[in-house]
């Protein structure tokens, strides 16, 4: 680690709510959303498309299948902290995802979406069972589900691309996709990812509506409110936080850089300073990761030390360590070697952070907003 980035690290642990006890929290970001259907799909993508290859979410992300649950749980479950509790993932996940077909019957003039249990048996058979493995997981506390919004997809600019009949979305729509964008490059991924990327009048006022249709599907779905919230690419407006307020939202994850939209296209947004601890006007909490444990981004750097040494920060000023850890890491549909590769290296990382740190408690991203923020 050079100079530089070691004052950041610092810098970052330094601000907000400080706590004697040593909290770790998984943060894993995009389940129950599409992404690339099948390693068919992406062959034949290749073939006239070599820059997807660029983008490691069309290579190795995909719809969670029932064996990459099974095989992050087998992870889980083997260890504990010393009150007794395995490491838990908070499960941010999206209720819902494009139903293709009747947008296609409608002749691309209105939106329709299916809940991701639809979705799972729309897929494979071996995604059929995964809604209810991740309840095993969940009743196991292995995994907490928190809400990251209806979908991981920005309705308005999608919807808009698709009636302008731009080829890029329509041969992407019709390999059920969102988009594979033949000028892909860096920047440039998060096209119509962005879920609450939006600045026009309407598409802000939909956005409510979005995210008051989450909440319902979400508690349908797993038994009850989610307290936090994840927005899709960590972009959002204040705007959003009154919405998220309404659905009972008390904590905002998210990183220490907030992206807020201020024009859509092109896409530009302005940056907000966050901290661990800061309130907003409605009395929400931010959460601010301050450890990454991503190896999909670089397979040949050793992510084991480098999310050790920020967790050894965050405790240096009592902190919680607060890790980012993607569902592409933990999936095998499209690389079974690839997921199997970051779960021993998940494992590793559990191994040497109770080694490390024998008091460590893993909890999850609410409960941890319930315990700093109790008597605040």
């Amino acid at each position: 680690m050079n100079s530089l980035n070691f004052l950041k690290r610092n810098f970052l642990n330094s601000l907000g709510v400080s706590t004697n006890r040593k909290y770790i929290v998984f943060e894993s970001d995009d389940w129950g959303s599409i992404r690339m259907p099948s390693k068919e799909v992406y062959n034949s993508i290749v073939k006239t498309n070599q820059n997807i290859e660029n983008c490691l979410f069309s290579k190795y992300d995909s719809l969670e299948s029932s064996d990459d649950l099974e095989k992050l749980f087998d992870v889980l479950s083997i260890y504990k902290d010393y009150t007794g509790k395995t490491p838990i993932f908070t499960y941010n996940a999206v209720v819902a995802n494009p139903d293709f077909k009747k947008i296609e019957d409608s002749g691309f003039n209105k939106y329709h979406y299916e809940l991701f249990t639809e979705t799972y048996m729309n897929y494979p058979p071996s995604h059929h069972n995964s809604y209810n493995i991740l309840l095993q997981g969940q009743s196991s506390k292995l995994i907490h589900p928190q809400l990251h919004g209806r979908e991981h997809l920005n309705v308005s600019r999608w919807m808009n691309s698709l009636q302008k009949k731009e080829s890029d979305t329509l041969d992407s729509f019709n390999k059920r996709h969102f988009s594979f964008s033949s000028y892909w490059q860096a920047g440039n991924h998060e096209r119509f990812m962005d879920a609450f990327g939006n600045t026009s009048f309407e598409s802000i006022r939909l956005e409510d509506t979005i995210i008051k249709d989450a909440a319902q599907h979400f508690e349908k779905l797993f038994g009850y409110n989610s307290e936090s919230f994840i927005a899709p690419c960590y972009i959002w407006r204040p705007s959003l936080e009154a919405s998220l307020k309404g659905i009972g939202v008390k904590y905002i994850q998210g990183l220490l850089l907030q992206q807020i939209p201020i024009n859509d296209q092109p896409f530009k947004a302005k940056t907000k300073f966050n901290f661990l601890g800061k309130k907003n006007k409605f009395n929400q909490r931010y959460l601010i990761r301050n450890c990454f444990f991503e190896p999909y981004k670089n397979n040949d750097a050793d992510w084991v030390d480098e999310c050790l040494s920020r967790i050894k920060i965050a405790f240096r000023w009592k902190k919680p360590a607060i890790i980012s850890t993607h569902r592409i890491n933990y999936i095998g549909v499209l690389d079974k070697n690839f997921r199997n590769s970051n779960l021993n290296k998940l494992e590793q990382l559990i191994k040497r952070i109770l080694s490390t740190w024998p008091d460590v408690e893993f909890v999850a991203s609410d409960e941890l907003g319930k315990i700093l923020f109790k008597y605040y």
